[in-house]
């Protein structure tokens, strides 16, 4: 099928963006030459700042401030004090015999060594003999159980101090016990005598125990 050239779209393309392109650049200058009276004159101005003002600041420094010393008070008489005014203070005596001394300090507690660790311990001056010697020479077997014919023994405790003397001495064990024999041992045992004991060469105080048997015969 053959297609007139003067009715095809495709042959008039060309044709026709030509005549839109320059009709429509000719509609733009128009429209520019018409309103060019209407352009918009804008000026810029610039704010006026404030003044400033530079003002010289002097310099300055702190001064050490110079302390004067201060000039010593001399005592000066007062013409107002009259001498008969001034108080004589007499001698006084803090002595006052009414108040007690002070008590002494306490005397120093003597070591005791008990009689398993004494190095030398002490021997009776006579030997056990001489307790039943002491015994019959002084009567001192009871008389309420020598009236009941009982025999009775009894153990006594005491400290054997660095001279070789007895003190503290005490009734530890009584058979049988309310029939005087405790009171008899620890007479005895006051009246005896001991060598002193001796421990790294040096008397010390003992403490032991003597039994003593009263027999009824």
């Amino acid at each position: 099928m053959h297609k007139n050239p003067e009715f095809d779209l495709k042959f008039q393309y060309r044709r026709v963006l030509e005549t839109s392109a320059i009709a429509s650049l000719s509609l733009i200058i128009l429209m520019m030459v018409i309103f060019k009276k209407f352009e918009t004159d804008i000026t810029l101005r610039a704010l006026e700042a404030p003044p400033i003002e530079v003002e010289d600041i002097p310099i300055t420094r702190t001064v050490k401030k110079i302390e004067v010393p201060r000039k010593p008070t001399i005592p000066v008489e007062d013409p107002d004090i009259d001498p008969a005014d001034d108080i004589d203070i007499p001698d006084v005596d803090f002595f006052d015999p009414s108040i007690a001394p002070p008590p002494p300090p306490p005397a120093i507690e003597e070591e005791i060594v008990p009689f398993f660790k004494v190095e030398n311990p002490p021997q009776l001056v006579g030997g056990q003999q001489r307790i039943a010697n002491y015994i019959i020479k002084h009567n001192l077997f009871p008389k309420m159980a020598s009236e009941a014919g009982v025999s009775g023994k009894v153990l006594i405790g005491f400290v054997v101090d660095k001279e070789g003397k007895t003190k503290n001495v005490k009734i530890i064990q009584e058979k049988p016990p309310g029939l005087g024999f405790g009171e008899a041992g620890v007479k005895v045992m006051k009246a005896m005598t001991f060598t002193p004991g001796m421990q790294r060469d040096k008397p010390v105080s003992v403490q032991m125990q003597q039994p003593i048997r009263f027999t009824y015969n």
